[in-house]
């Protein structure tokens, strides 16, 4: 239900969204991957982990819970993925203390992910199944809630927060995808985060796929999401003074596919969302931040 989910409602939003932005290099003109019209490429891996929690709230958003992957299939997908290599991201725990100490000495960390589609594709990798294997001593419970094309922006209004993410009481929320419209929308949500869960702790995240060609830094850094241009500094910014983590996670995955020497289509079911290599990319690349917590 949530793959069909994803290649198509997710994906038409999320292509408007995009294409509203300014112009940017068609990764189509050498891509040796055909695409489809309409929808996106089959997976050749579908989540073999349905989730146990699925819902709507509303029209367009939905609500359910992940790994959604077992550990089996990730070694699986990974073992015949384009290798590719990236510097890890530098861990940021000033502002996670409490997750660090419920990941190394045990209890339950309730956590929940909130944005787009790409946010969707980024849990959908089963990342989150990696972190439990990494700190056995934690109970790790996730939970995703996102829009196609969904940013802050719509999470504030409607008293969305309120509503549905603070009666599950996450001890941490990550924000992130490509379809952030403003930075001010960011700082809304996280203080209606705070109003009702005074010890929230929050990681703020670039985004990563969408159409702007990761081979370009130039045109990558003009991304309205990446971490390489005005759109990090100001995430980075706001994560210093509303105390929160940052990861860039916009660097580390074009670090990936360059160095693969692969065209980036061939980690992408269609124009703009990851398939299962590609969302495998960006596990490897959360699992690179969280390293170290001992």
């Amino acid at each position: 239900m949530l793959y069909n989910i994803c290649i198509s409602l997710f994906f038409l939003m999320t292509i408007i969204h995009v294409c509203s932005k300014s112009a940017v290099g068609d990764m189509m003109a050498d891509s040796p991957v055909t695409f489809p019209e309409t929808g996106a490429l089959p997976s050749k891996y579908p989540p073999d982990q349905p989730s146990k929690r699925s819902e709507a709230p509303e029209e367009g958003y939905y609500l359910f819970s992940t790994p959604e992957r077992s550990l089996k299939q990730i070694a699986a997908i990974q073992s015949e993925m384009p290798e590719g290599k990236f510097t890890p991201p530098p861990s940021d725990w000033d502002h996670l203390q409490r997750t660090k100490s419920i990941l190394t000495q045990g209890g339950t960390l309730r956590m929940l992910a909130l944005g787009d589609s790409i946010v969707n594709d980024t849990m959908r990798s089963g990342w989150v199944a990696r972190l439990s294997e990494a700190y056995p001593k934690a109970d790790i419970q996730a939970t995703v809630y996102v829009r196609g094309g969904g940013g802050c922006q719509h999470y504030k209004e409607e008293n969305r927060i309120q509503k549905n993410v603070i009666p599950l009481k996450p001890d941490l929320i990550f924000i992130g995808g490509i379809s952030q419209k403003d930075i001010d929308s960011i700082r809304e949500v996280i203080h209606q985060l705070r109003a009702d869960l005074p010890e929230v702790e929050i990681l703020l995240a670039t985004g990563t796929f969408g159409t702007s060609d990761p081979r370009v830094p130039e045109e990558l850094a003009k991304a309205g999401h990446s971490g390489t241009g005005e759109y990090g500094k100001k995430l980075k910014k706001l994560a210093k003074e509303e105390k929160c983590a940052y990861l860039d996670m916009t660097t580390p995955w074009a670090e990936c596919i360059r160095s693969s020497n692969q065209h980036p289509h061939v980690f992408y079911r269609d124009r703009v969302h990851a398939n299962v290599y590609g969302e495998q990319i960006l596990s490897k690349i959360l699992m690179g931040f969280w390293k170290d917590a001992e």
